[in-house]
C-alpha cells in the first residue's frame, strides 16, 4: 500500500472512531463536556486544595475544598450537623437551626453595611454502600416555595436577606487506610446589593476556613 493509500486509510478510521464516540454520548453530555469550566485550583495549603470555577448563567464562582482526615463517618456526620457547633467552624456563620423534615436555617455574617444573609437549606443524606461514598446535598429553598410548617419555624426576616440560591454538597470518600476524604462544594448566589467582584473574592476563604476549623476540631 502507497504511503498516500495508508494516510488516507488512517484519516478514514480516526474519523470513524470519532463519529462512534460522538453518538454515543447524548446532546447533553456534549454540551457539558464543551460548556463546562474546568476546576482551577486557587489554594493549596496545609492539606487543604481549594478550586473554582465559573457557572454559565452566573456572575459567581463556585468552590471545591478537598482535605483528608482520620475519624469515623459517624463522628464527622455528628459534629457537621450540630448547629450549636456552627459559630465556631463555618465560614462567617452566626447561627444554625435545624428545623423539621430535613431542612436547615443558616445566618451567615456580612461586613455594615451589607446586610446578613441566611439560607433556608433541604438537606439529604445519600449513602453508595459499593463505593463507601456518603453524600450530604444541600438546595436553599426560596422563602415563598417553602411548606408553611417550615415558614411557621423560621425566624423573622428582619433585615437579613435570603441568599437567592446557594447549592451544593459535602461528599465523604471512606478509605481502606481509615482515612475519609472530604469535598465540600457550593455554588451560590447572594441576591441584594452585592458586587460579583466582592463576593468572588470570598468563595475561596469559605472552602478554605471552613475545612481547616474542620481540621482543627479533628486533628490528634
Amino acid at each position: 500500500m502507497s504511503l498516500c493509500k495508508r494516510s488516507l486509510h488512517s484519516l478514514f478510521f480516526l474519523k470513524t472512531m470519532l463519529l462512534l464516540i460522538c453518538l454515543s454520548l447524548s446532546p447533553v453530555q456534549l454540551m457539558a463536556d464543551i460548556s463546562t469550566p474546568l476546576w482551577q485550583l486557587v489554594k493549596n495549603e496545609q492539606g487543604i486544595k481549594v478550586y473554582t470555577r465559573k457557572v454559565a448563567h452566573s456572575q459567581f464562582k463556585a468552590f471545591k475544598g478537598e482535605i483528608t482526615l482520620n475519624t469515623s463517618i459517624t463522628t464527622l456526620l455528628d459534629f457537621i450537623n450540630n448547629a450549636e457547633q456552627c459559630p465556631k467552624w463555618r465560614y462567617k456563620c452566626i447561627k444554625m437551626l435545624h428545623l423539621s423534615d430535613g431542612y436547615l436555617y443558616k445566618l451567615s455574617h456580612l461586613p455594615w453595611p451589607l446586610s446578613n444573609r441566611y439560607t433556608v437549606m433541604h438537606s439529604q443524606l445519600h449513602i453508595n454502600a459499593a463505593q463507601n461514598i456518603y453524600t450530604l446535598s444541600l438546595k436553599n429553598i426560596p422563602r415563598k416555595q417553602l411548606p408553611r410548617a417550615i415558614l411557621a419555624q423560621l425566624p423573622a426576616p428582619g433585615r437579613t436577606i435570603q441568599m437567592r440560591y446557594s447549592d451544593g454538597y459535602w461528599r465523604f470518600k471512606l478509605k481502606a487506610s481509615g482515612d475519609i476524604h472530604i469535598t465540600y462544594q457550593m455554588h451560590g448566589d447572594p441576591a441584594g446589593a452585592l458586587p460579583a467582584a466582592l463576593a468572588n473574592q470570598g468563595v475561596t476563604n469559605a472552602a478554605f476556613i471552613t475545612l481547616l476549623n474542620l481540621k482543627k476540631h479533628f486533628a490528634p
